[in-house]
């Protein structure tokens, strides 16, 4: 069996950039588990363990998670900006801000946090936590960014933290995401996410914004209302034109027209209406770049599936959701360490 046993040579510049956020001996913690995660069958503290030469207990290896002082979210995003000096070129370029959601059921009863939810992926009601992930696109390299627990107003209440919304904890990621300012940054997320609340923060931070539509948003243009969804296929029928679009790594023709108008509680914005050749199904993109063209906002948006990928990836290849650890904080830290492998 492999077995770790210390951090190889060619790898330690990745950890060294974070070394000074930990204690001599929560750091061997951090690199150890981080490391482990690579080559285990599943990310369960007890398996990750196994593959440490001369580990310490598993219960030394929790306590590091929930007890230690270090600051995750710190870790990870100074990582992330290593990642993005590395990859910077003279112009800057332009870097996507990609937001999303998935899930995790757990059995676990005494699992600080765990609450009933419907699980997308088995169309079934369960337990388990929501997390919000936030992932940067880079010149064609997805970095992981941060990972965040929802907790419901009750379990908010028991564990004496202040409750958010999922839409309010993306706003907080945009505005406090310590990003250079070199970037040209486009905000990605999908119909759940375009709200005041994050279009706001994305205003603030004055970065632009690409998102999804729900048919029944009211959309005004020359002071006439619409429903995003029967106006979207009158105009894309009557005025649309195909256009071939490079995604993450194929290219499809769409067909594509644009409209300017205001969008009920949000304002100003563009309309892209979007149909991909042999499908049905039209895509309402919503963008406050009102400069920006059809073919641009399409192909800024395809980035988002980025983040998809990485949620895939991250749950098969890293065990993400293989935790069991009953406090909250734990939890949130596993996530974290799971990321920079991830990137």
């Amino acid at each position: 069996m492999i077995t770790i046993g210390n951090i190889p040579g060619k790898i330690k510049p990745f950890f060294k950039v974070v070394e000074d956020h930990f204690a001599r001996p929560a750091w061997r913690h951090f690199w150890g588990l981080v490391l482990a995660i690579t080559i285990a069958d599943g990310a369960t503290i007890d398996r990750l363990v196994r593959l440490l030469r001369g580990s310490t207990h598993r219960t030394k290896h929790g306590e590091f998670l929930w007890a230690s002082d270090w600051d995750h979210v710190g870790v990870l995003q100074e990582m992330a900006l290593e990642g993005l000096k590395r990859l910077r070129r003279k112009d800057g370029g332009k870097c996507y801000f990609i937001i999303d959601e998935t899930q995790t059921l757990k059995r676990a009863k005494k699992m600080e946090g765990v609450g009933s939810l419907f699980h997308h992926a088995t169309g079934k009601y369960g337990r388990g936590h929501t997390m919000l992930k936030v992932c940067l696109w880079y010149r064609g390299v997805t970095i992981p960014w941060g990972s965040w627990l929802y907790l419901k107003g009750d379990d908010a209440r028991k564990l004496k933290m202040p409750f958010a919304k999922l839409t309010e904890l993306a706003a907080l990621a945009i505005y406090d995401a310590s990003l250079p300012r070199w970037l040209d940054v486009t905000v990605l997320f999908d119909c759940y996410y375009l709200c005041p609340t994050v279009v706001k923060a994305c205003a603030i931070r004055g970065w632009h914004y690409v998102g999804v539509g729900k048919g029944n948003r009211r959309f005004t243009v020359d002071r006439t209302g619409h429903r995003l969804e029967r106006y979207g296929q009158n105009v894309l029928g009557r005025a649309g034109r195909w256009e071939n679009i490079t995604g993450l790594r194929k290219g499809h023709a769409y067909r594509l027209v644009e409209r300017v108008g205001l969008l009920s509680h949000i304002g100003p914005v563009k309309v892209v209406f979007s149909r991909r050749r042999n499908e049905r199904n039209i895509l309402a993109l919503v963008t406050d770049d009102l400069g920006a063209s059809c073919r641009t906002v399409v192909a800024d948006y395809l980035k988002r599936w980025a983040i998809e990928v990485l949620i895939k990836d991250e749950k098969q290849q890293l065990g993400l959701g293989d935790y069991r650890v009953k406090r909250y904080r734990a939890a949130v830290r596993h996530l974290h360490r799971e990321c920079p492998v991830g990137s």
